[in-house]
């Protein structure tokens, strides 16, 4: 098997949102594949039927919050899952807002006078290229309402999941991957699939599990349209400008801490100074600090 070039390789980046939608959302039966494969994952049984609906309606009135879901999907048995695709820390609280999404989800279907029994299940389900939780190794997280105390569950109605995608154990052989859980093998393709360096793994895991193997294909597929090259260019270019910010803001938050450590040492220096009898002027010249503002340390006790 030839060596792929990084100048030959030609594939979409599947954790930029648009992306990530479109491996699953397609019109063709590789996509539907993939998308009951990484649901079955996800949740830990097997999905038989799932359809692809359409977000919430638009807003009544103008500050109205609306949610617009990367995926949102029912099956067959009614239970309802949000996916989405969090290509980059925006500095959310994503376990709020995760929380908030799951329980709109179940709100969202539920009418007046319905029974306490007809409320679905409903998974939230997000994909993270950044790091969530900070003290914990573990990359996938399966949340529910419990108990403070001895862990009891409530109806296990609503479910949040993560999966942090730098929390990855690393594979190095086919044999790593034969032994990798189903939903690491998604999150490991997710992870690499984009990149020139990691395809002999990309390999060994598209044909370890045939819904990978659909989303690898519809993935290469989309790969072939200019304008989502032009779309995720922009999404990187956004990315790009926003940690730039970020890391300006910082340096700029830093300098200005050392700038106050410095001005709060010359006004001890120059108190002691003044106590010790050094004129005013004199005190204002050494400290650097103008002499109005020396005079008021003076009066100052």
């Amino acid at each position: 098997m030839p060596n792929i070039s990084k100048k030959s390789f030609h594939i979409l980046n599947p954790r930029l949102d648009p992306n990530f939608k479109a491996i699953f959302t397609q019109n063709t039966q590789a996509s539907k594949i993939a998308l009951k494969s990484f649901l079955s994952a996800a949740i830990g049984r097997d999905v038989k039927e799932v359809t692809v609906v359409q977000n919430e309606d638009a807003r009544f009135y103008k500050f109205q919050r609306a949610i617009d879901y990367d995926i949102n999907c029912e099956f067959s048995d009614g239970t309802k899952a949000q996916v989405e695709m969090q290509g980059f820390d925006q500095q959310y609280d994503y376990g709020k807002r995760a929380e908030y999404y799951a329980a709109r989800l179940v709100s969202s279907v539920m009418e007046v006078g319905d029974d306490w029994n007809s409320v679905a299940q409903a998974y939230q389900i997000s994909v993270l290229d950044f790091v969530f939780d900070r003290g914990n190794t573990n990359p996938i997280h399966h949340y529910q309402m419990a108990d403070l105390g001895d862990g009891a569950r409530l109806s296990g109605r609503l479910n949040v999941i993560f999966m942090e995608l730098p929390k990855l154990p690393k594979v190095v052989s086919s044999d790593d991957v034969k032994n990798l859980p189903s939903l690491l093998k998604w999150c490991k393709f997710l992870k690499e699939a984009d990149n020139p360096g990691s395809q002999d793994l990309i390999r060994a895991i598209v044909e370890s599990e045939d819904g990978i193997m659909k989303a690898s294909d519809t993935l290469k597929n989309i790969s072939d349209d200019g304008w989502r090259w032009v779309i995720q260019g922009q999404i990187e270019g956004k990315k790009r400008d926003y940690t730039s910010g970020l890391l300006a803001a910082e340096r700029r938050g830093r300098a200005q801490g050392l700038e106050q450590g410095m001005l709060q040492k010359a006004i001890e220096t120059a108190k002691k100074l003044l106590n010790d009898g050094m004129p005013p002027e004199k005190v204002a010249n050494y400290c650097s600090i103008p002499l109005e503002e020396v005079k008021v340390l003076q009066k100052t006790p």
